[in-house]
């Protein structure tokens, strides 16, 4: 039996999240489909990163086994089979004890958000035509990697052991249009990125002081936080792995 991973992208716009669930279309469920349509046999998946319902995804993976033989050319049937707002870019082969989601190193993140009204971003990032301090919100944001504890931008319907992440870079990136936040963390908890991007977008509009965006870390409450920030702006952007990807030829 030998283990594989695959890189996918996706629109998670028509998706109920990235997990399969009985009563809703996922990315997990669509690619299971296509590899039990093309191989005659069900092969189950085990996702990298549990994206919620309507987010992104640059890059993410899953990993599985099989006998069966797999090849690289096998892509282009693949992505024939999948919908159009699903990409399998990749195939690598994996030592037998590689694990999709607990070997990943690193996870990043992006959330974008257009100043002004633009009819081919919509569904693609927040339109949010508000004025903002950005060097206000960028000092808020700086504070991110000296806290170790997140549990005030975590939904609290998630089974967790822990609300520990390592953040080890955040930061916001301004155009003339747009506005883009990007942060890399080992972990990251269910709603967290919303979470911090609606609150900081509070210190940014002058909605609440940097005291209080501390107060509202350090507090452990998640009612504290603003998370009304939609899924559409949000995407995983990176995943990093120890170096045992090979991908097929």
């Amino acid at each position: 039996m030998a283990r594989y991973f695959i890189e996918i992208s996706y629109d998670g716009a028509m998706y109920g999240g990235f997990q399969i669930q009985s009563n809703s279309q996922t990315i997990q469920g669509e690619v299971e489909k296509v590899f039990e349509t093309f191989f005659r046999t069900a092969i189950p998946l085990t996702g990298a990163s549990r994206t919620d319902a309507g987010v992104h995804a640059m890059q993410n993976f899953f990993h599985f086994d099989t006998d069966l033989l797999i090849e690289a050319k096998q892509l282009y049937n693949f992505n024939a089979m999948l919908p159009s707002s699903i990409a399998i870019k990749n195939i690598y082969s994996v030592p037998e004890e590689a694990h999709a989601r607990f070997d990943a190193t690193l996870r990043s993140y992006v959330y974008k958000i257009h100043k002004q009204k633009n009819p081919f971003l919509e569904g693609r990032s927040w339109y949010y035509p508000f004025p903002i301090d950005m060097h206000l919100m960028q000092k808020a944001t700086d504070s991110l990697i000296t806290y170790t504890s997140f549990e005030s931008f975590s939904k609290k319907n998630t089974q967790v052991n822990t609300f520990e992440c390592q953040i080890s870079k955040a930061y916001w990136e301004e155009t003339a249009e747009e506005i883009t936040f990007h942060i890399s963390s080992n972990r990251f908890l269910r709603g967290m990125i919303r979470g911090l991007v609606g609150t900081l977008l509070q210190v940014g509009r002058g909605q609440i002081s940097l005291e209080r965006w501390h107060e509202i870390v350090l507090s452990k409450e998640e009612q504290l936080a603003d998370f009304s920030t939609p899924a559409h702006g949000l995407y995983l952007s990176l995943i990093q792995y120890p170096n045992y990807l090979k991908k097929l030829v």
